[in-house]
């Protein structure tokens, strides 16, 4: 090849190669700006919920004031405590506990009295069991022995099944008991002479495990909720129990 035809084969290999390289610097240049427009995507994502934080804020704020007015309106409850028991010795009637379904007119006297045998055994009666129960105003516990001897006397009538049998000597079955909920409970208070109606809620056995802390539980207070409990053994040995309680309805007055 001559000098002159290999200068013009270089040029024109160079006008190729700046036209090549023009190429590359366009298809980068798109690249780069596709790239940028690419990544502006995640930034407007990252601006709008930047955005978004104070309707998040709100938010928030919203569930706790509903988690504050759900724990307000939740029923609080006081917890039965050693000290409110009620060893009171005192044999006054203080009024009747009536349940016409099952023949239940036992009078009630005010505590449990001495519990260690040397004292006259109270719960032949209705029994309060704490200090700081009233009627009608919170949780109004009473309890009573049962015999197997006679389904009429003490708290006996609440063991009387449904078809009319009674034997302390076998389990008791609530499904067979002739107290039912929704049955109606009468306590007459004699002070005021008021009566108080009480539908009955909730029935159930305390099998005694824990010294009987099942039964101690149900003599807690739910606040602004006038209840009525009644606990009374199941069994000869008295290791069971059965524990009624019950929500109030109304009161009137008995001298009218």
């Amino acid at each position: 090849m001559r000098p002159k035809q290999l200068v013009e084969t270089i040029k024109k290999a160079s006008k190729k190669t700046k036209n090549r390289v023009s190429t590359i610097v366009l298809i980068v240049a798109s690249l780069m700006m596709v790239l940028a427009i690419w990544c502006l995507i995640p930034v407007n994502k990252v601006e709008k919920s930047k955005t978004s934080h104070p309707q998040v804020a709100i938010d928030r704020q919203l569930l706790s004031e509903y988690l504050k007015e759900a724990n307000d309106s939740k029923e609080q409850t006081i917890p039965m405590q050693e000290s409110m028991l009620d060893f009171d010795e005192s044999l006054d009637f203080i009024g009747q506990v009536i349940i016409d379904k099952v023949g239940l007119d036992l009078p009630i006297v005010k505590g449990r009295g001495k519990e260690d045998g040397t004292g006259f055994d109270k719960a032949v009666y209705a029994c309060t069991n704490k200090t700081t129960q009233k009627l009608g105003v919170n949780n109004y516990v009473l309890s009573a022995h049962s015999t197997y001897l006679s389904a009429t006397e003490y708290f006996s009538p609440l063991l009387v099944n449904e078809d009319g049998s009674f034997d302390m000597k076998q389990p008791i079955v609530l499904e067979k008991l002739k107290l039912k909920i929704g049955d109606e409970i009468k306590v007459n208070q004699s002070a005021e002479q008021m009566e108080y109606r009480f539908k009955i809620t909730k029935l159930f056995i305390d099998d005694g495990q824990g010294n009987f802390n099942t039964t101690y539980q149900a003599m807690a207070d739910k606040v602004g909720q006038a209840q009525l409990t009644l606990y009374t053994c199941t069994d000869i040995d008295g290791e069971n129990r059965l524990v009624i309680q019950a929500d109030i309805l109304d009161k009137r007055s008995l001298s009218s």
